[in-house]
């Protein structure tokens, strides 16, 4: 058997293991205050944004980096460039800071004021090096720029006429497509290009993920899950705690953050 259809044969298994676990073996927690924001890394740990603070600690509450951020500000969305570099977006300011593992500012920020954007709301990586997704909220524009000089290399203008969105509550993007969640509707699946070439109707969906073969939606208390690859009906199942604000998944454990803490579960998979 090829390499190739080896892979895909365990990537197929592993994700029908996945959705199909019946237990979350609780972990261990840390403590988050509700306005902080914060982020998962490829090792595990939290990188955290409260008030003039940015760190990074270990779940289990080990502190590895401690910067202040008081020219910055309030962070409302923390993601990584790539796996070396991480920004830092700041709504009310309109800046754009990036930040090396260690959390040591790499460059100056980027002042979206400067660049003709009037309110930005929404920002993310791409997987195109050196360039973040950015969605002006006033002018409903959403663009792909690069870094080196904020060049545009990608506009769509009036993006909430074109899909008929109501409040868009978040945008990631994941191999070559780009998803924007409108909580009152559903997801939109863009591809690079900026056209869109599916929907996937789910209400109340307040934060998404992609793993593996699915489409992981945060819907109130429970988790539905998405085919992205498949024609067959979504499905759901409750989580183990109330009030979750955010989640991440990471292979066969999952962080639940409530309004006072992030709690860490194992899934226990059905046999």
């Amino acid at each position: 058997m090829c390499l190739k259809k080896s892979i895909a044969i365990l990537f197929f298994l592993y994700s029908t293991i996945f959705v199909s676990a019946q237990n979350f073996i609780f972990l261990n927690s840390y403590p988050l205050k509700e306005e902080a924001k914060w982020a998962v890394d490829g090792l595990g740990n939290i990188i955290i944004s409260e008030k003039d603070r940015l760190y990074k600690v270990t779940i289990d509450g080990k502190i590895l980096f401690d910067q202040s951020q008081k020219s910055i500000g309030r962070i409302d969305e923390i993601g990584y460039v790539n796996s070396l570099k991480l920004f830092g977006f700041s709504e009310q300011q309109q800046l754009i800071c990036f930040f090396d593992n260690s959390l040591s500012s790499l460059e100056k920020c980027i002042d979206l004021s400067d660049y003709d954007f009037m309110n930005v709301s929404l920002v993310t990586s791409s997987i195109q090096s050196d360039k973040l997704w950015v969605f002006d909220q006033v002018n409903s524009t959403l663009q792909l720029v690069s870094l080196k000089g904020l060049l545009q290399s990608q506009l769509i203008k009036n993006l909430n006429g074109i899909l008929n969105s109501e409040q868009l509550v978040q945008m990631i993007e994941w191999d070559n497509r780009l998803y924007l969640v409108d909580k009152g509707r559903g997801i939109y699946c863009l591809d690079n290009f900026g056209t869109l070439i599916k929907f996937y109707e789910q209400k109340e969906v307040t934060k998404i993920q992609v793993y593996n073969d699915y489409l992981i939606c945060l819907t109130g208390d429970s988790f539905t899950f998405h085919s992205m690859n498949k024609e067959t009906p979504p499905f759901s199942f409750a989580l183990p705690i109330e009030n979750v604000l955010d989640f991440y998944v990471s292979e066969d454990h999952v962080y639940l953050r409530g309004t006072d803490a992030i709690n860490r579960f194992l899934i226990e998979f059905s046999k």
